[in-house]
This record gives C-alpha cells, structure tokens and sequence, in this order.
C-alpha cells in the first residue's frame, strides 16, 4: 500500500500540476488594436479557458460591434471531432486538435457546412494567444484575419 502511493505522488500528482498549468488555460483578454479583422471589430471579448492534456474548456463573452453580448460555451476534446457549441449565432460546432503545447487548430461549423478554420497560438512566455483565422462561406474562404488575446490571470 505505501508503495502504491508513493508510485501515485510520483506520476499523479506531476501530471496532475502539468495540467494545471496547461499554456491555453486562463482568462484572455482581446487587443482589438493588435487583432486584424475582416469585418468591424467587436468592443471586447473575455474568454475563460480550461485545458489539460486531453479536455478543452471555454466560456466567452464577446461584444459585438454594435453592442450586442454573446455567451459563448463549449466543452471538447482535442481528438478532432465536433462539439457542440453554445451562443455563437455564426458556429454549432468546432473540433479541435492539439498541434503543440503551444498550438491548436481549430475547424467551425454551422449546420454541418464549415464557417471557419483557425490556428490557436500561445506565446512562449504564456502572455499572449493569436488566433489566426480563415471565415468559410459555400465552401471557400472569404476573409482571414487574426485576434490577439492578452492573459489577465
């Protein structure tokens, strides 16, 4: 028995702190001046973010330009199939896939057609996210752009 759990404070609880401090997980804060977008700039977005090897986690608020707020939830894998996304009127689902320890490509869809592609990029020094994205429509792109996000936790 005490072999068992001197095994389990040796490989459980470093993995356990390894995800804790998962590069993607925090609070994120738009720059809208450092973000290129292909339309008008929302006024702001705050995500939360929850990650560790295997389970991403997000709860977003984004202002819209014309000051409309949405709440924006999903709750995925990084194994690439669809999870259902919540209070995003433009997206019903995403998969996500684990690049890096430090990247992530990510696919939108609505009603099963894709609306976009991004890569999720996190600094070395863990401080700031860019996402570089690619909006669909009919199956071809229309616009790319970029939003940088600043940790504030």
């Amino acid at each position: 028995m005490r072999f068992l759990r001197l095994l389990a404070d040796r490989l459980i609880l470093p993995t356990a702190l390894f995800a804790a401090d998962s590069p993607f997980s925090g609070t994120w804060t738009l720059n809208t001046a450092k973000s290129h977008f292909t339309g008008p700039a929302p006024k702001s977005s705050t995500a939360n973010v929850q990650a560790d090897d295997q389970n991403f986690k997000l709860k977003q608020e984004f202002v819209g330009d014309t000051g409309q707020t949405s709440n924006i939830s999903v709750d995925a894998k990084f194994d690439g199939k669809d999870y259902p996304v919540t209070g995003d009127p433009d997206t019903d689902s995403m998969a996500i896939r684990r690049v890096s320890d430090h990247e992530l490509k990510i696919t939108y869809k609505k009603a099963g057609q894709l609306t976009g592609k991004s890569v999720v990029t996190v600094s070395k020094d863990g401080k700031t996210t860019t996402l570089k994205f690619t909006d669909y429509k009919d199956g071809k792109p229309i616009g790319s752009g970029s939003a940088v996000y600043e940790r504030t936790q």
